[in-house]
């Protein structure tokens, strides 16, 4: 009998899917596959067919006992399924080749269904030790559910086979439940490392292997290692909704599992989310030549410096670390002059302090004749005859800082040909935080992820 209720002539069908050269459409939502293995006995397949009511069955069965899909089977089952494909093995008791005819061949069947693995349920009660052991590791990695048809009486004493009708039906969860615990520490590593690029990846892999219940907690941590990615590369306006949103969700899941300390994390996330919503304030408002607010541009240029350190300790790019706390002393300088109405990209002779204006037209009048442009240095000695207590600080210690500043010029990186050492790292960085007067153990952390 056909899906329609008319009889089923499988020679016709074969031939209208070949003419057709394709299948009858399939909407893979709410679409059950269910893969089996078939044995020497029916009545278990028949039992899981029943059971579970796919709308396609997938039999993996050796070349003796495929006959039993037509004869045995068909004829056992209630549920009639709306297609069906025969994966076939020629060897049941040889491990690798029965990986390798369902590595090949079951992908090809999903994707001519326009299904995927997520639709898929595996059954491996059936066929061989061998089948039922490469069923498992075939799809292992892959997004299923399993099954199995046991039994409440048994022959031989309790050790032979399940007697027919007293078949019983074991769900089993996806094992990605369990082995994604494994990537879930290594997420935690990678992120405590501030490695957020491979951080993200690594909840990827986890979201698109375990069961549709894990799905939603992976795809949130890698919203939540995306957005301090995002931070990381200074996309400070793209930040607060991914940490926003990815947090909302984990708060509900860890609460659920009554997590304490995770819960205990994601409150540090909510810290960051107003930080860096400050932080988008200030850097948009100096992106646009605005004064910005003091305690949220104190916090950007504070943020140039923890990502600093992170770069120079965990990522070991002392160069890259430097090129950054030389940015947070110029941005200072930048953000401090705007808020006077400087640019010192655009600035105009008559906002220069006159004891320097006519050094300044000199030096750094644009070739046109047009705008001053002037660098990190010289903004500092503006700010100091503003009497800014930025600028102020910066020339009671100016000497000082430019000879380390020197440095960044003389890396590879910028100038030179000498690689930066860690230590030369470590000591710019003690005086750049005596200069903005604030200990290490004062700046920002990162929140720290307690699964590793």
């Amino acid at each position: 009998i056909g899906r329609h209720g008319l009889p089923y002539n499988r020679e016709r069908w074969t031939a209208y899917r070949a003419a057709r050269g394709r299948r009858l459409p399939m909407t893979a939502v709410g679409t059950k596959v269910l893969l089996i293995s078939v044995g020497g006995s029916p009545e278990p397949v028949a039992r899981s067919i029943d059971h579970h009511a796919p709308d396609v069955v997938v039999f993996f069965a050796s070349r003796s006992s495929r006959s039993q899909i037509e004869g045995e089977i068909r004829r056992l089952v209630t549920h009639r399924w709306r297609d069906a494909e025969v994966i076939t093995t020629d060897d049941p008791q040889h491990l690798m080749r029965c990986m390798e005819v369902l590595s090949r061949d079951l992908p090809k069947c999903l994707a001519d269904l326009g299904l995927t693995a997520a639709n898929l349920v595996v059954d491996f009660t059936g066929g061989t030790k061998v089948m039922s052991a490469a069923l498992v590791l075939a799809s292992i990695h892959q997004p299923v559910a399993y099954s199995y048809v046991g039994g409440t009486v048994r022959g031989k004493g309790g050790l032979g086979t399940v007697q027919d009708g007293s078949e019983f039906i074991f769900d089993s969860p996806n094992p990605w439940d369990v082995l994604a615990i494994d990537l879930r520490r290594r997420m935690a590593r990678e992120f405590n490392q501030a490695r957020f690029d491979v951080a993200r990846d690594t909840a990827t892999e986890a979201a698109a292997h375990v069961s549709l219940g894990g799905r939603d907690y992976y795809s949130a941590l890698r919203d939540l290692c995306e957005g301090y990615l995002r931070w990381s590369r200074f996309e400070y306006g793209r930040v607060g909704g991914l940490l926003g949103g990815a947090r909302h969700r984990l708060v509900g899941l860890a609460q659920a599992a009554g997590d304490v300390a995770f819960l205990g994390f994601l409150g540090q996330v909510e810290t960051d989310e107003a930080r860096v919503a400050g932080m988008a304030r200030a850097f948009a408002a100096v992106q646009r030549g605005k004064p910005a607010d003091a305690i949220e541009l104190r916090a950007l240029v504070l943020d140039l410096v923890v990502n600093a350190i992170r770069t120079a300790r965990l990522a070991g790019r002392a160069d890259d670390g430097v090129a950054r706390l030389y940015s947070a002393l110029e941005k200072l300088a930048k953000a401090e002059l705007a808020g006077y109405g400087i640019d010192n990209g655009n600035a105009r002779a008559d906002q220069i302090p006159e004891p320097l204006r006519q050094e300044f037209e000199a030096r750094y009048r644009d070739t046109d004749g047009g705008a001053l442009r002037f660098g990190l240095s010289a903004s500092y000695q503006v700010l100091a005859l503003l009497e800014n207590p930025v600028g102020l600080r910066y020339q009671a210690k100016r000497a000082e800082l430019e000879k380390h500043l020197q440095v960044r010029n003389t890396a590879f990186m910028a100038h030179g040909w000498g690689p930066i050492k860690k230590e030369v790292f470590d000591r710019i960085l003690a005086l750049k935080l005596e200069f903005l007067d604030i200990s290490e153990d004062g700046l920002p952390t990162l929140p720290r992820l307690p699964f590793d």
